[in-house]
């Protein structure tokens, strides 16, 4: 059994592209797949110009930062962000000039061989700064490590066992872990998860920031959509397997290709409503009758006399006065949060499950429950869909 099907991708050089969808889509396998920790049995993987289907994790040019921090308990902050950078073959990401490098060969030639200056480094490194070996890849690794920690304001950390930071620190540390090799690729399962709400609005500030300061192509997973907003240059949105639509932030918030896209981007959820179209621009519902605007007419021609889902976001609905273009509803529920209020409605005289609708209004518009009221729909904001597939129809 396939776990993820037709999927195409591309992501652009300095990109940071977010996947999201709901727990189960396939998000965090794809992603696994690209930094080579699942087996692919279909298909082709391309970093830059290379095909890396049979190349293992640690030959991809990858950084992977994971939901669990994954840090080393033994180590320091200072140890787990040069663990990388020590095991690579220059040492430092950014000594990658061939004159470069063959100074510091002939250099290594005229004083010690590399096991011996190896041997030394790892020997020492305990001992007082004062008192350490420093060969020349050591001092690079150093200056890459701090100049990472002064990035990630880490600096005052860089002493410490992962045990005596917090949530925030941990991720930032698993995060400069990652940075310090420059990688081609990042890629971040749900790194943000594990934290309170106002550290994870910080870092997810803080990670937007370094990745345009860095311009390293990223790939970025997680299944909170207001994350996926607020990050993105562009979004997958994913959902059994399959990718639904790319799209840019606003682009899927506007224009949907289908429902579930539709009710996964935004929050609180979009409202579903079943109506018949008369041509040219006439929907009607048991409880209301609708006149669209004039884009809609040549494509509602089409589906004249048929049933269609009309969808209108929370924050598209207002408070309004009787009239036959507007809802009848009773107040079921009621959630001040200060800025706004979200109550949830019944339309009057109509108990199926799609009678329930959700709507932001202004805080000073003072709602009881059970109260009877007025909504409007905001004309110019509504989406159509076909309901036994789910396709957006589109004015034209």
């Amino acid at each position: 059994m396939s776990v993820l099907r037709r999927i195409n991708l591309t992501v652009n050089d300095g990109e940071f592209m977010v996947l999201v969808g709901p727990s189960g889509c396939g998000k965090s396998t794809l992603l696994r797949l690209i930094a080579g920790l699942e087996e692919l049995t279909g298909g082709n993987i391309w970093v830059g110009d290379r095909l890396v289907n049979e190349l293992p994790p640690k030959a991809r040019d990858i950084a992977m930062v994971f939901q669990s921090y994954a840090l080393y308990p033994h180590m320091s902050v200072y140890d787990n962000l040069a663990f990388g950078l020590r095991r690579t073959k220059l040492g430092n990401p950014e000594l990658g000039n061939p004159e470069s490098t063959r100074t510091r060969r002939n250099s290594r030639q005229q004083r010690l061989p590399v096991w011996a200056e190896n041997l030394l480094v790892s020997s020492t490194r305990s001992l007082p700064k004062g008192l350490r070996y420093w060969s020349e890849r050591e001092r690079a690794v150093d200056e890459r490590v701090r100049t990472v920690a002064q990035m990630l304001q880490i600096e005052p950390l860089l002493h410490r066992l992962p045990k005596q930071l917090s949530g925030g620190q941990k991720q930032r540390v698993a995060l400069g872990r990652a940075m310090a090799r420059n990688p081609q690729v990042f890629l971040m399962d749900e790194p943000l998860s594990n934290l309170d709400a106002k550290l994870r609005t910080e870092t997810r500030a803080q990670i937007v920031k370094l990745q345009r300061q860095l311009g390293t192509t990223t790939i970025y997973v997680t299944h909170d959509q207001v994350e996926a907003m607020t990050m993105g240059d562009r979004i997958a949105v994913m959902n059994a397997g399959q990718i639904q639509q790319i799209a840019s932030p606003l682009e899927l918030y506007n224009r949907p290709v289908n429902r579930f896209v539709a009710e996964f981007i935004g929050s609180p959820t979009m409202n579903f409503l079943s109506v018949q179209v008369k041509a040219p621009l006439l929907i009607t519902h048991p409880q209301f009758r609708l006149t669209l605007p004039e884009v809609w007419a040549a494509t509602l021609q089409k589906y004249d006399g048929r049933s269609l889902l009309l969808g209108i976001r929370p924050e598209h609905v207002s408070v309004s006065v009787p009239a036959p273009k507007n809802l009848p509803v009773r107040v079921e529920r009621v959630e001040a949060l200060g800025n706004e209020t979200q109550v949830l409605v019944r339309l009057v005289g109509a108990e199926t499950s799609e009678s329930t609708l959700q709507a932001r209004i202004s805080p000073d518009q003072a709602v009881q429950l059970g109260e009877e009221m007025w909504l409007a729909i905001a004309t110019d904001k509504i989406h159509l869909f076909e309901p036994e597939t789910g396709h957006a129809v589109f004015s034209r």
